[in-house]
């Protein structure tokens, strides 16, 4: 068996041992043929006594991650009257090289997370792999260098499963979306690296109360005021979004006062 790394240039040339013959002169070793293959050719030097030695030469650059052994077959003839030969298996088995980069198994991530998630709650996973083998075919995952200090202590990911999760209180008020970018690493000796951006929508919850403001108030009330008179103006808001943020409002059916329809937050006194 011969090893040879992916990497080897065209070119490159492997000598091989001698076939051994116990004839002498003519009789002995006189020339080498190799299996047809695309990817080595055969040379034979002449060493005088020393006889005759095979040399394969590679004519192709390899890659392992298409094909990781080549067989061939070489076959050392004499010189005798018939000829004589004998054959041997030559097995090449090619070295991995850290020539792949991880590529992401989807082209896009996006999850939507409800606010308010419990701590290590898992929001999406990513996954990567890497045609190479070994530690240059190890996918490890992390947050690009760029990823703001607010998201990482909000976000986390696991550098072995890629799993992203909660780590922090999500609050909808704050930011209802993330744009995270992901690095899958290989752990080659010289490691190639792969971002993806992941989308992380942030879901409402009902988690705000209606908050009430007076914005302005005539004080006194005459008691001749005439019904409609407006003698309030109140401002009531909800920071959710949605029909969590939809305000109802009324009053007491009890009271003098009402309120237009048509302006809710206006209050004006009412015949009584």
């Amino acid at each position: 068996m011969l090893e040879i790394f992916e990497s080897a240039l065209p070119g490159t040339k492997y000598q091989l041992y001698n076939a051994h013959d116990p004839d002498a002169g003519s009789n002995a070793v006189q020339q080498y043929k190799l299996s047809q293959n695309e990817y080595f050719r055969l040379e034979v030097k002449d060493r005088g006594k020393d006889g005759k030695t095979p040399v394969l030469q590679l004519q192709k650059a390899l890659d392992r991650e298409t094909k990781s052994n080549h067989k061939m077959v070489l076959s050392a003839f004499d010189g005798g009257n018939p000829s004589k030969s004998g054959t041997v298996e030559i097995i090449i088995d090619v070295l991995d090289v850290n020539d792949n980069m991880p590529v992401f198994t989807k082209d896009s991530y996006s999850a939507v997370l409800q606010e308010n998630a419990p701590i290590g709650t898992t929001v999406i996973q990513v996954n990567a792999t890497d045609l190479d083998s070994g530690s240059n075919g190890e996918v490890i995952y992390s947050f690009n260098s760029e990823v703001k200090d607010t998201i990482r202590e909000l976000f986390d990911i696991d550098p072995f499963t890629g799993e992203i999760t909660v780590i922090g209180n999500v609050d909808f008020e704050e930011e209802d979306s993330y744009d995270i970018d992901v690095q899958a690493s290989d752990r080659g000796s010289i490691p190639f690296r792969t971002d993806k951006s992941v989308i992380i929508k942030i879901g409402d919850a009902n988690d705000n109360p209606p908050v009430i403001e007076l914005a302005s108030l005539s004080g006194a009330v005459p008691e001749d005021s005439r019904p409609g008179t407006t003698v309030a103006l109140i401002s009531i808001t909800d920071l959710d979004s949605g029909i969590n943020g939809k305000i109802l409002s009324h009053i007491a059916t009890d009271s003098i006062f009402n309120y237009n329809p048509n302006h809710p937050l206006r209050f004006r006194a009412k015949a009584v």
